[in-house]
């Protein structure tokens, strides 16, 4: 029997059914209506075609620039210039008229390079854009590497091998406050290449193999990555510190080296109390952050008229970057920050906060600012990596991992919350600003949240040796952690973390309690070393704050200068310990000069010594040199250590100079005719005797026959005296000077010390 009219028309429609089905199979599987099987996201990716550009999406212009263009991506446009990389979004094909050439070779050298051993290339096919993140890899020829965020530890960490990969977030946290986007690779010190992403603050995310890196960095905006490299990893450094300051310019005060103590944060009752105490050892203080409030008309500090002078006082302020106007928060903006907690936090891209900051400080003259606080990058193991689509595939959700809770809304940081803004805001030309976070710009980075143990000291070591050759001017850390020390083990990690002080411009101890009473009460010992320390830092003033001074790391010690050296004890081993000590002939003299102290003589820069919780047998002295010190008992006054060589070459002449408020004097010691002579180097007319006080001159004239040390001293404040066995001639060879307008009209005696030592 056959099918009905109305049968037939139903098996026509479902061979057609069929047949339409086939064909968009088909169509799918070639990719004719999906856009091809690379636009297609696989399971463990975002619910959108990830921009990886192919290779044949690059073609190069006659003007050597790069483009890449593909479906559903945005096209980026790529500039190579002499130690430049650039990348953006683009929206047209090039100038009119063009010719695009396809590429073959997809591994592109930065131009500028001046060693071939250290070639930086740009991988080109594994570059990505889309409206969030751009992705960068390149490849070098380094073995280890610095920087990547990492600041904590030693500076250099071998690259991982095989498989392996490392990756590094460069964003602030409490963990590491820093946000400084360098790279570092090297084989050896003679061969190192140095790069930085400018991002305007964005988040990088830097992920290290043993041959490339890649930089996923979270920003929608123009990138360029800068390199270079150098015949030293110094040199490399240089070059790339040296743009970073051309790019963020800081008009920060400079870093004046002193000898000041800032104690926080207390009220300005606590304040007013410790500064009436004569023994205390603060010279500045930091008002506690629940002391100060804002208002529509500016700061107020609570209790504020019990500071008569605030010159010595520092503000502590909590900085957040520009919200965006969508990102859901409810807070209402007042004058141009937002309360938060009870606090506000200062949005600096508004004119009234400038205004605010600007009034308060420059009229009521505080010491400057402490600046700290800032929100934090989401970031999870769950968290995607590659962040919004083109042309609106898909929609932001939560498995974007974009957004933080900020109140009652959500909001994605995109940008650091340190920023150029900020550095106007504050005027720091005018104001010195201390930073807990280090970010462009920075030249006053204070580290915070380090507990006194260990590890906490290693961390100050390395944040100070590590940071200050990225070009940051001023490293200090919390000292001691902020802790009064009760137990054996603190207090001696609290010694041996004082030591640095020597390292840093001006130290800083800061606690949520009183520190006061610990740092100046006579009953408590707690703080008594670390006092210790700081005086001794004092008398070292002149010879650490010289503009040429240097410090360099070594095994169990750091080197000030060519002529000091510092054992430390980062471990807390007991005992004897072996030091880096460079070549030549040290001292570490006693104070009370009774006896010769500690003498060292280095031939294969190594030596042993005991290690001592005494300040004065740590520091040592290179033996065929001149030292100036502060005098210990009137810091106006100086000490003139003349430290003949003890062994070799014993007669040598010796010959220094020393700079004070602007006045420089040579100092010569000629040892044949027992004369020191004082001489300006250039000719004065008059010499003002507050320019150069001399309290004592020391001279170390060693016994050759016995070994021994025979001091020839002279100290004038103290009218000591002895057996006198020759005279040192001392000649003061200033013009239109007497001798009397230096001495301070005392009585000229320089005699040799009898065979006690004294």
């Amino acid at each position: 029997m056959g099918l009905s009219t109305k049968q037939k028309v139903l098996v026509v429609a479902a061979v057609v059914f069929v047949v339409l089905v086939i064909i968009l199979i088909v169509l799918g599987a070639l990719g004719i209506l999906t856009g091809g099987k690379d636009d297609i996201p696989d399971s463990d990716t975002l619910s959108c075609p990830d921009c990886l550009f192919q290779q044949s999406d690059w073609s190069e212009g006659e003007d050597g620039e790069y483009r890449a263009t593909r479906k559903n991506c945005d096209s980026v446009l790529v500039t190579l210039t002499d130690n430049l990389l650039s990348i953006k979004k683009s929206t047209d094909v090039g100038p009119e008229g063009q010719v695009q050439n396809s590429l073959s070779d997809f591994s592109k050298k930065i131009p500028g390079a001046n060693q071939d051993s250290s070639l930086l290339t740009w991988k080109v096919d594994k570059t990505m854009r889309n409206n969030e993140t751009v992705k960068l890899v390149f490849s070098d020829t380094g073995t280890q590497y610095a920087g990547c965020g990492n600041f904590d530890g030693p500076l250099f960490t071998v690259k991982p091998s095989g498989e392996s990969k490392v990756s590094c977030m460069l964003w602030k946290s409490e963990e590491n406050p820093t946000y400084l986007p360098f790279y570092v690779s090297r084989n050896n010190e003679e061969n190192a290449v140095c790069m930085f992403a400018e991002a305007q603050g964005a988040p990088i995310e830097i992920t290290l193999t043993s041959t490339t890196t890649e930089w996923l960095i979270y920003s929608d905006e123009e990138v360029k990555v800068h390199s270079f490299n150098g015949g030293s990893v110094q040199d490399a450094l240089d070059n790339c510190v040296q743009k970073w300051k051309e790019i963020y310019p800081s008009t920060s005060s400079t870093v004046d080296w002193t000898d000041n103590f800032i104690v926080g944060s207390l009220t300005p009752s606590q304040i007013k109390t410790d500064q009436e105490n004569t023994e205390s050892p603060a010279t500045h203080y930091i008002l506690s952050p629940d002391s100060v409030t804002m208002t529509g008309s500016g700061l107020e500090i609570s209790g504020g008229s019990d500071i008569s002078d605030y010159s010595s006082v520092f503000l502590p302020m909590t900085a957040s970057q520009k919200l965006d106007e969508d990102s859901g928060i409810t807070a209402t903006k007042e004058n141009g920050y937002y309360p938060s907690n009870d606090k506000f936090i200062l949005d600096f891209e508004k004119d009234s906060v400038s205004t605010t900051v600007d009034t308060n400080f420059l009229q009521q003259g505080k010491a400057g600012i402490l600046m700290s606080g800032l929100l934090q990058f989401p970031k999870g193991a769950d968290c995607k990596k590659s962040v919004f689509c083109s042309d609106d595939l898909s929609e932001v959700d939560e498995t974007s991992c974009l957004s933080v809770e900020f109140g009652d809304g959500q909001v994605f940081q995109k940008h650091n919350l340190y920023d150029v803004s900020m550095k106007k805001a504050l005027k720091p030309g005018e104001n010195l600003v201390i930073e807990t976070v280090l970010s462009p710009g920075t030249v006053h980075f204070h580290r915070t949240g380090l507990e006194l143990t260990v590890a906490g000291l290693k961390t100050c070591y390395n944040n100070i040796f590590n940071i200050r050759r990225f070009g940051i001017g001023a490293v200090t850390c919390n000292m001691c952690a902020g802790v009064v020390p009760s137990t054996d083990s603190q207090k001696s990690t609290c010694f041996r973390w004082s030591q640095l002080s020597l390292l840093m411009p001006y130290v800083i101890i800061s606690s949520e309690e009183d520190l006061t009473g610990a740092l100046s009460g006579s009953q408590n010992d707690a703080f008594a070393k670390l006092k210790e320390n700081l005086s001794f830092k004092k008398q070292l003033h002149y010879l650490l704050a010289s503009p040429d001074m240097s410090i360099v790391a070594k095994s169990n010690g750091i080197l000030l200068g060519d002529n000091v050296f510092m054992v430390i004890n980062l471990e807390g081993s007991v005992g004897d310990i072996e030091v880096e000590l460079p070549s030549g002939q040290w001292l570490a003299p006693d104070p009370e000069q009774q006896t010769e102290g500690t003498y060292l003589k280095s031939d294969s820069n190594s030596a042993t010594i005991t290690y001592e919780e005494n300040i004065s047998k740590l520091v040592f002295f290179k033996l065929g040199k001149i030292h100036v010190i502060k005098s210990s008992e009137n810091e106006n006054h100086v000490e003139v250590h003349v430290m003949q060589l003890k062994d070799d070459n014993f007669g040598d002449n010796i010959a220094g100079s020393f700079t004070i408020n602007g006045h420089t004097t040579s100092i010569s010691f000629d040892h044949s005719d027992a004369k020191v002579t004082f001489s300006y180097q250039t000719a004065v007319t008059t010499i003002d005797k507050n320019q150069f006080l001399l309290t004592k001159l020391v001279i170390y004239y060693w016994n050759k026959d016995e070994g021994t040390l025979d001091a020839a001293a002279s100290n004038y404040a103290a009218g000591k005296d002895s057996e006198m066995k020759e005279k040192i001639n001392v000649v003061f060879a200033y013009d239109a000077a007497s001798a009397s307008t230096i001495f301070e009209d005392r009585e000229q005696k320089i005699l040799q010390g009898g065979g006690d030592g004294r």
